[in-house]
């Protein structure tokens, strides 16, 4: 398996959990090539968006010994972003 995939976010199902608001769920991520993963999003996942709509790198790992594929970081895919995909200083300092 690949370390990380890149693509774009087309689907969510997060939910938010306990007093520290940590957020749970998985993403539908279709690569370029069309192909669509379901990535789990947990308290350990570092995110920079979970917005459908996003170009993201997702660097992955498998959970223990099973298939299921877990996110470790989500980040932006500067390549393939386009000013509207951008959060304006405005937005990010508000």
């Amino acid at each position: 398996m690949d370390n990380t995939i890149e693509g774009k976010i087309i689907s969510k199902q997060m939910g938010v959990f306990g007093s520290r608001q940590l957020v749970y769920g998985y993403l539908g991520i279709e690569t370029p090539s069309g192909q669509q993963k379901i990535v789990k999003v947990d308290a350990f996942t570092w995110y920079e968006t979970l917005e459908v709509g996003s170009q993201v790198i997702v660097d992955i790992t498998n959970l223990g010994s099973t298939d299921i594929i877990v996110a470790e970081k989500i980040r932006f895919n500067q390549e393939l972003m386009t000013n509207t995909d951008r959060p304006s200083i405005a937005a990010a300092s508000a």
